[in-house]
Formats: C-alpha cells, structure tokens, sequence
C-alpha cells in the first residue's frame, strides 16, 4: 500500500471517527473524552498500517492492539499514575466495568478512569478501519464496491455504539449525522475510483476530481434537505433508544439499614449520642435545617429510602445539577462515623448541584457517592469516616426546609397504602378531621390533635413500656391508646401514614437544626414530614405542628385497657425489607471499637486481585485459544491424511501440495494453473528434485514403496522447515491454505498498431472443434 493512500485513508478514519465521538458531548464533561478516543483511533491506524507493512497476520495485530491498549492506556486515560502494576492492574478493572459505571452515572460524567471507554472503542475502531483499509483490493471487479466501503464499517459501528451509550438529547446532529454520511460516501468513492486503473493525462483526473466534488455536494445537499424536513416529516416520539434507560443501577438502597429505627439513640435518656457532636456544617444560612437521611417508601416495618422511580440513587460526577449561590462545608465527627446506620448518608440542605471531597479519603467518597436527584439527598457507599470533610454547593431557596403548607394544598398524586394502614388509620383520621373540609384543614387537625392531646416518651426510666419502632403493629398501639405517646420516631410516622390517608404523597426527613458554631449534636437531630404539593415542590411540617412538647410525659401508670382494641387487628408486618426493619445498627456506644477482623488468607488475597480479570477477560481469551487450536489441528489433521491415507503415488502428490499450502501460508504467490516444475521455479529453494520425484511418482511407469514414500515426506518436512523460517507463528495461523487457489490471470495480447487486436477464428471454442 502506498504511503499515500495510507495516509488519506487515515485521514478520512480519523474524521469520522471524531464525527461519532462528538455524540458523547453530553455524556461527558469537557472535551477530554474527545481527544482521548482520537488519541486511540490514532494509535489503531498506526499499528494496523505498521504491522500491515510487515505482513503480520491478524493474531499478531489482535496481540499487538491488547499490548498497546495497556501501555498507551495508563498515560492517556489515567495521566496522574505513573506506568505500573497497579496502573494497570486499575485499567484492566476500568475496561472491565467501566462501561457499568458509566451506563448508571447521571451525566455529565467527570470521572476521568471512565475515559477508558472512549479510548477503548477509539483505539478498537482504529485497527479495524485501518486494518481493512490496508487490504489489497480484489481482482474480481464485482468486489471492488464491497472492499471500497468496507472500512466504513468500523466508524460506523463507533457511532452506533456513541448512540447507544449517550443520552437522549442528541449532540451537533447535523454534523454527526448528514456531515458523517457525506465524509462515509466520499471516503467510499475515493477508494473505488484508486482501485480502478487511473486513466492516463490530465484532463481526465482533474474531471475525476471534479465529478468527486460534485458528488459531495450532492451528498451534502440532500443531508441537509433530510435534516430541514425531519421536523415537518415527523418520527417517534418517545425520543431515541439508549442503553442507559435499560441497565438498573446496580445499587441496592434496602442493604442500609434506615435511620429513623435507632432515633432514641439521640434523646436524653438513651444517654448515647445525646451530648455529643456529630458533624459541623459551615455557610448554612440562618434558619435552614440540615438534612441527613430521606425516607419515602413505608412496608409496613419501617420508613425507608425508596429505589424506584425518580426516586433512585444514582452515581454522579463531582457536578450533577445546577450549583446555587450558597457553599457548605461539612465535617464529620468520630460519633457520627462510628453510628453504622447514619454513616452512610451524608448531610446537606437545599438542592445540592455539586459535592466536592477532601482528605485522603476524597478519592474513595467520590468514587461511591450516589445521589437521588428527586429527594436531593446523597449517602456514599465507602461510608463516612471521622475526619471527612465535604463541600456543597446548594440552592437553598425553594427547597422543601423553606416552603411551608399553603392553605389550599392539592397533592401531587394519589398515593397507596396497603388494606392494613387503611383500617389502622380509618376510624381515628375520620373522628380528628370531622368538621373540616379541605386537604390542608384537615393535615392541621390531625396535627392539632397529636400535639394537643399525645404525651412524650423516649422509653426512660418508668417509661419503658413505651418501646420504639414504628411498624404497623407499634402504631396501632400509638394509635388505639387513649392518647399517642411516642417520640419522634413515632410522631413522624403516624403523622406520614395520615397524610397519606388523606391523598398527598408525604415523607419522613431525618435532620437536624444545628446549634452555636454549625455544631450538631444528638440533641439537635429530629425527624419532621414533608408533603409533595400539585406544584411539584415539597412542603415541610415541622415535628413542631404535630408533637407535643418534651415536658409533657405521659401518666406513670398507664391505664390496663387500650381504647377501641377492638376496631382492629393489625397482621404482623411485611418482612420483605428485614435489612432495613427492626435492628438498630448504631445500639452500641460510638465509643467502643472491637477487634479487628482476621485478615484473609494469601490465596484468598490473590484470587480477588485477579478474580475480574479472569471473569472477564478468561472468555475472549478461551475463544481466542479455540479458534487458534482449530486452525493448527485441521492443518495437523489435513497433514496427517496426506501422509497416510491412499496409495504411495498419491502419498507423493500429497506431500508437494502440503509443500506448497505451507509456502503459501508463510505468504508465497502460489496461484492454481501450473505444473509443479513451474511451482517449483515460483517457490524458489532447492525444490526441483521434489517436484520431479513428485512427477515421477504420479506418472512413472512402476509403483513406488510406501517406504519411499515416507522418505519423500522427510524430505517434504525438512523442505517445509526451511520455507516456512522465521515466519512459522504466522504460518500456523494462517487461512491461505485453507481456502481454494486462484487461477493466475494470463497478460492479455497487446494490439499490434497497424492491425486490430482480434482473436484468431481458430482460437475460439467453435473453431478449434471445426478445426479438429
């Protein structure tokens, strides 16, 4: 291939594979994905080209791409590491699930390890584009179409994959789409026009060029007559088709255990983390609650953090949403690192639109922080530790913490509550709310109720009937008693599943109000309900609306009957969520650190280094493995036959064609046609005297002996040996001897100038039957 048509196919490879890239505008931040794909298309092109000089086979590019991918990867994809076994080993595992985490992150992504994937597919359709591109084009001209547009495959198959791994919102679509087709089709007819024979003269080559323009032009026009027109002709509207609508996010929010089941951990006569800090927030405006933990999903156990819907957790850049004017910076006390259910989340206000780690932890937060862009609230799965600093760039006006109930309140939705809440909360919501009308009237008369008529207790001393929870059979209890007693944990509970009852969508809201400093401590830590309102925004209700004041305690000695017992009777709860239920994780004092666990065995050790890289490149490489031992064992096979099947004659005639299928593998012209004196002058080599015994074999008047026929076939080894050189990984690989010969094309007669170039009557079929 000459150097210049290598460089023009080049050319045209790395322009349309930037076209394609351009589709991943919005899937990442900045345009570092951009050059890191060219960067690999570029590197493709150059060691397919190269290899192809070298007349290298396909496994050696297959090997040759893996080695590059590792040793261009680390720099490119990952410039902060130096080039080293861990580099690469963090690569290895980025190629490996980097296209996981890329399909679950909302974008824009900032994460650079995820740039493995744009310089995966680029570095992928480099070698294949320019390894077709390379290829000799056919002698047969009904294939000259097919080799010209071939290297449009790989391209074409970067932008397929660009589109499914974008977003729905497309990226410059005029220029990845009708530019694309334009640059395909005029890439395409450029290499048909070079694989015809180029006419001599000038004139002729410049009218090829100009009738090349014209055809862009063309081309162009009608892309951009498509674009103009898609509007008017209409299409799906449901927008486009990506894989990040179809891949769950693999992150499950009932593994942590819900926050609100170890609230009495925070009141006084627990004794745990009543006095002590749990975490400082700076830059919190004044009257602006901080929210630790969201919890809108209720099974009857327990309020959790619901996983469907918008609602979902996701993993986030270091930006995710529109960043406000007001920046928080938190740090995390050693009593709020050592509580196993609040350690997770991670506290904020307003409606976060980035979070940016410090520390030496920062690279660990960033890396398992998952965010519910519906709730605005954020939990890290690596969990916070003692020391851990964030910061948080927010808007706090117009956030659930600002936006009281208004008057006239209509609920965004209807919610569900199971047959067993219903009964539970029938006939008490019926006799607090009679005589009102209106959805905001009768939340206050519920509200208005519990503070009025309900008692405080947090389980203390002569109190300890009172237990905790807020399972359905913990609220009937709270519910059916002549007046509700309870805590936060309660209050806020019933008073959701009443708000539900009622028809607005409602959630719990684990949070504090911090005191002097920024300071929160477990005194400050309560739980409140918000209601999601028609308008789409969230309105709070203070657990000061519906709780009784601390001071008022219940009567020391309960009366022995409940009222209305037995307008109810409540089944045990839903035990589809026991992760999240009934054990408080934080129980313990964050004072007390156990043992340190065993450390795992060596082995154990090592299998869970290379455990992804088995899992996931053990695959590929078995089916390379297979498809390489099918090819050496039917040429073992085939080379066996010839040996030892059929008569001495025919063992001879085998052993010159497997002399001649191994030339051809090593890369020899070897075409059908020719005696095997002739192969042998083609071949070159001391190989004459094999042809003629071959000859005389076959057609010699005596039969030879199988033991000169097994003597031939030594000499066909050593033959082959000497043919073959230092190409043999090449030959053992090859597919020429396995595919039927071509008929060497004969120079066609040059016509004489001073008579026409006819054949001769008697050279026609018809004439040499009439001359015999």
């Amino acid at each position: 291939m000459r150097p210049r048509a290598a460089a023009a196919d080049a050319a045209f490879l790395l322009a349309l594979a930037a076209l394609a890239l351009l589709g991943l505008g919005n899937t990442f931040a900045g345009r570092g994905y951009l050059w890191t794909g060219l960067a690999g298309v570029a590197a493709g092109a150059l060691l397919a080209f190269g290899l192809r000089a070298l007349r290298q086979p396909a496994i050696v590019l297959a090997a040759a791409t893996v080695v590059v991918f590792f040793a261009a990867g680390v720099p490119v994809t990952r410039p902060g590491d130096a080039p080293s076994v861990p580099a690469v080993r963090a690569l290895s595992e980025s190629a490996v699930f980097g296209w996981k985490d890329l399909l679950t992150t909302l974008p824009p992504i900032d994460d650079a390890r995820l740039l493995v994937v744009p310089w995966t597919l680029g570095l992928v359709c480099g070698v294949a584009g320019a390894a077709m591109s390379a290829a000799l084009p056919p002698r047969r001209p009904r294939w000259v179409a097919l080799w010209a547009a071939a290297p449009l495959a790989a391209p074409s198959l970067l932008l397929a994959a660009v589109l499914l791994f974008g977003t729905h919102d497309p990226v410059v679509p005029l220029a990845s789409g009708a530019g694309f087709g334009a640059l395909a089709l005029t890439w395409a007819a450029w290499r048909r026009r070079r694989a015809a024979a180029a006419p001599a003269g000038g004139v002729r080559a410049g009218r090829a060029a100009v009738r090349a323009l014209a055809a862009a032009a063309v081309l162009g026009l009608a892309a951009l007559a498509g674009v103009a027109a898609a509007p008017v002709l209409g299409g799906d509207a449901g927008g486009r088709w990506v894989l990040r609508d179809q891949v769950v996010p693999p992150f499950d929010i009932g593994a942590y255990p819900s926050p609100l089941v170890g609230f009495r951990k925070y009141t006084k006569d627990a004794n745990q983390l009543w006095d002590q800090e749990l975490f400082r927030v700076e830059g919190l405006p004044e009257g602006v609650a901080v929210r630790i933990a969201l919890l809108d999903d209720y099974d009857g156990s327990v309020w959790g953090a619901g996983s469907g819907g918008d609602g979902g957790y996701h993993r986030v850049g270091a930006a995710f949403g529109p960043t406000g004017d007001t920046v928080l910076r938190v740090t995390i006390a050693p009593a709020y690192a050592a509580a196993g259910d609040l350690n997770p989340w991670l506290p904020g206000a307003g409606r976060a639109g980035s979070i940016e780690f410090g520390g030496p932890r920062r690279a660990a937060l960033a890396d398992s922080l998952r965010v519910n862009l519906a709730a605005a609230t954020g939990l890290s799965t690596a969990r916070l530790a003692a020391g851990d600093t964030y910061t948080v760039r927010t808007a706090v006006r117009g956030a659930p913490d600002t936006v009281a109930l208004p008057d006239n309140a209509q609920p965004a939705g209807r919610p569900a509550l199971t047959e067993s809440a219903q009964a539970l909360l029938a006939s008490k919501v019926a006799a607090w709310t009679k005589g009102t009308s209106g959805l905001s009237a009768q939340l206050r008369a519920v509200a208005d109720y519990l503070r009025t008529n309900g008692a405080y207790s947090d389980g203390g001393p002569g109190e300890t009937q009172y237990l905790p929870g807020h399972s359905l059979g913990r609220l009937a209890t709270f519910f059916n008693a002549p007046r509700p007693v309870g805590d936060d944990e309660q209050y806020a509970a019933a008073y959701a599943l009443v708000a539900g009852y009622l028809g607005i969508p409602s959630r719990v809201v684990l949070g504090a109000r911090p005191g002097p400093g920024g300071v929160v401590r477990g005194s400050d830590v309560h739980a409140w309900v918000e209601v999601h309102l028609a308008d789409g925004r969230w309105a709070t209700v203070p657990q000061t609306a519906f709780m009784p004041d601390v001071t008022k305690r219940p009567e020391q000695r309960p009366p022995q009957a409940a009222e209305n017992t037995d307008a109810i009777v409540v089944p045990p709860p839903n035990a589809a969520k026991q992760n999240t239920a009934s054990t408080d994780t934080s129980r313990n004092d964050p004072r007390r650190s156990g043992g340190d666990p065993a450390p795992d065995p060596w082995w154990r050790r090592w299998w869970a280094a290379i455990a992804p890289v088995v899992t996931w490149g053990g695959p590929p490489v078995l089916a390379a493995a297979l498809v390489v031992a099918g090819i050496v064992g039917w040429k073992a096979r085939r080379r066996r036959r010839r040996r030892t099947r059929g008569t001495p004659a025919a063992r001879y005639a085998g052993g010159w064609r497997e002399l001649v299928d191994a030339a051809r593998d090593a890369g020899a012209a070897a075409p059908a046609g020719h005696t095997r004196r002739e192969e042998a002058a083609r071949l070159g080599g001391d190989l004459d005297a094999l042809a003629a015994a071959a000859d005389a074999a076959v057609y010699g008047p005596g039969e030879p002996s199988p033991q000169d026929a097994a003597l031939y076939w030594r000499d066909v080894e050593r033959a082959r040996r000497g043919l073959v050189g230092g190409r043999r990984l090449r030959a053992a690989l090859s597919l020429r001897s396995l595919r039927p010969r071509r008929t060497a094309a004969k120079p066609a007669a040059r016509p004489s100038a001073t008579r026409p170039a006819t054949r001769p009557a008697a050279s026609t079929p018809a004439a040499t039957r009439g001359a015999s």
